[in-house]
């Protein structure tokens, strides 16, 4: 399998269950502050004007027309008109719109104004997809990348139209078309990275680890041990271990495991698989091993998963 293979792949499983949208109208002095949230990425697009990101621990970004930025893993953070601007909480700002995960924003003063739309994104698995592990905690698009990607503002406008239609499937649509923009920003950053990069995104670029990877991903079913990984990649079994767990992480057993429960996680919630082929296709010789390590890893067992999937769909198309 290709190292473009394997991030396709890898992009496939990560789902958007639900996005929230909303569009803010500000003018300085202004300030909106965003709190932290584990659970839910976040992202922001600069329509028109500009502002300053304040997130903890880095230096304020400043931001512009066109600007999409976002927050992987929901980290606090502040929009405003100028660094030393004081913010309100965004829980105190929100009208609600027709849709419940629809917003709209109105605050400030009566100077420089900015609009922007804000949202965010909830994902089905995130705890064990390696892509979402390893994002950054912000990622910048600038204006003139996003500008030249035409999809961007056609998709937001469709995001809006259908969060406040009302309509049966709704939040379905919003959610599918929340992955493509997840997708596409994600895209956007690796467009972004220098050549050498480390971390799992690196690892794919590692002739070798790249090569394991592949591996992995295109027989998860296949009994690894790191021996037989390192000696598909030509390395020493130490060396290979070494590299994979710097490279990636974790040791690549480890990541064998939890790419097999992804995997798994896929099969459950969209097919019809019983619980003794999904054991099968991911490697388990018994449907009893495999949902003692799912319950392990997920944190419930396989038929629990594929029931509380079942009804989330259900529930999204009423």
């Amino acid at each position: 399998m290709a190292t473009t293979d394997v991030l396709t792949d890898v992009l496939e499983t990560v789902r958007v269950g639900a996005a929230c949208y909303g569009r803010v109208e500000a003018a300085a002095p202004w300030g909106i502050g965003v709190e932290a949230d584990e659970e839910d990425a976040k992202f922001h697009v600069i329509l028109a004007g500009e502002c300053w990101l304040d997130v903890a621990g880095q230096d304020p970004i400043h931001l512009q027309g066109g600007d999409l930025v976002a927050l992987p893993h929901g980290h606090a953070h502040a929009l405003r008109d100028v660094p030393t601007s004081p913010i309100r909480p965004l829980s105190e700002l929100i009208t609600d719109g027709p849709c419940k995960c629809q917003a709209s924003i109105s605050t400030g003063g009566d100077g420089a104004a900015v609009t922007l739309v804000t949202g965010s994104f909830h994902f089905e698995d995130r705890r064990n997809n390696p892509l979402l592990s390893v994002l950054p905690p912000v990622i910048v698009l600038p204006g003139e990348m996003s500008r030249n990607v035409h999809w961007l503002e056609p998709t937001l406008k469709f995001i809006a139209c259908e969060a406040a239609s009302g309509r049966p499937g709704a939040q379905t649509v919003v959610s599918r078309l929340a992955d493509v923009l997840f997708i596409q920003i994600v895209r956007g950053y690796l467009a972004s990275l220098p050549p050498g990069a480390s971390g799992w995104l690196g690892a794919l670029g590692d002739a070798q680890i790249g090569q394991a990877l592949g591996l992995i991903h295109q027989s998860p079913e296949l009994d690894w041990t790191v021996q037989s990984l390192a000696a598909k990649v030509a390395m020493s079994r130490s060396a290979f271990a070494s590299r994979f767990a710097r490279l990636v992480g974790e040791p690549p057993l480890a990541y064998v495991t939890r790419w097999r429960m992804q995997k798994a996680a896929g099969l459950l919630r969209q097919s019809s698989a019983t619980l003794a082929e999904i054991a099968e296709r991911v490697g388990y010789d018994s449907e009893a091993a495999f949902s003692k390590a799912f319950k392990r890893a997920v944190g419930s067992a396989p038929g629990a998963y594929r029931r509380a999937a079942k009804a989330t769909v259900i529930a999204d198309a009423a």
